[in-house]
């Protein structure tokens, strides 16, 4: 909630400047401190989505992203920040001891369209980007910032240009200017067991030479239907590493085999 201070205040300050210009006095008081209150803060909300917007306008789509992004990224991150606690998201972390130094790619089942923007959220001292669907970097203004923070479209019906992606990603990690984290069942799984896992994605982690983290990501569907009106408990437990010797050593199969023994054991 520290995210929307910002907001409470500047809603608060204006508000009672607001009440004591007007000269209220007794209920009166009371009540138009409310209405001012959430007339401001809508206000200073909308004042900030235009921000969002102008500074979209200076990021070049198009133009690949080499370098880290002080700037963007930490706006970026607040942004997903305001989101989660207008969501009334309350994220558990679990195993985060495991992750190691340096660069490495995450791994994670896929419950619901909230799971990007809570790990990023969750594990911001990390400077995480992930590997999308081009849909999500053609999302006005939000996908210019998702292609600023270093995320990358990968089109999984076109063997050739997933490579590219694939190889683009691990260059990127290899230069130390994120890591990055997948859904190796390649879309949202709304049931128990696993979907298939698309394995050529874990090249990432043999190209770049990184571990792979495996992650466990529980209470993300549950957002959508109880935002704003009550919590949802969201819990990401680091299950296992494993580390960039034996990735390299393992085929894409034998990764993914791995991968889902780790989460389907986790599961029971």
């Amino acid at each position: 909630m520290l995210v929307l201070l910002p907001f409470i205040c500047l809603g608060a300050v204006l508000s009672v400047a607001a009440c004591l210009t007007c000269g209220y006095t007794g209920a009166t008081l009371v009540l138009m401190l409310a209405v001012w209150f959430a007339a401001f803060l809508v206000a200073a909300l909308v004042l900030f989505l235009l921000i969002l917007a102008v500074l979209s306008l200076f990021i070049d789509p198009n133009k690949p992203q080499k370098t880290h992004s002080g700037f963007y990224c930490a706006f970026s991150k607040y942004v997903l920040g305001v989101l989660a606690a207008f969501a009334r998201v309350r994220i558990h972390i679990s195993g985060e001891e495991k992750i190691p130094q340096g660069r490495w790619l995450m791994v994670s089942n896929h419950r619901s369209g909230f799971d990007p923007v809570l790990t990023i959220w969750a594990m911001r001292k990390y400077d995480l980007a992930f590997v999308a669907k081009p849909t999500i970097l053609r999302i006005p203004f939000i996908g210019r910032f998702v292609h600023k923070i270093g995320c990358l479209a990968i089109d999984r019906e076109n063997d050739r240009a997933a490579l590219k992606t694939i190889l683009a990603a691990a260059e990127l990690m290899k230069n130390d200017v994120t890591s990055f984290f997948i859904y190796p069942e390649g879309t949202r799984n709304t049931g128990e067991e696993l979907l298939p896992f698309r394995n050529g994605a874990f090249k990432i982690a043999q190209k770049a030479k990184t571990p792979i983290v495996v992650m466990r990501v529980r209470g993300t569907e549950d957002v959508a239907k109880n935002a704003p009106w009550r919590h949802t408990d969201v819990y990401m437990d680091i299950l296992e590493v494993i580390d960039a010797e034996r990735v390299h050593e393992l085929k894409t199969t034998e990764i993914g085999d791995e991968v889902r023994r780790c989460l389907q054991c986790a599961s029971v």
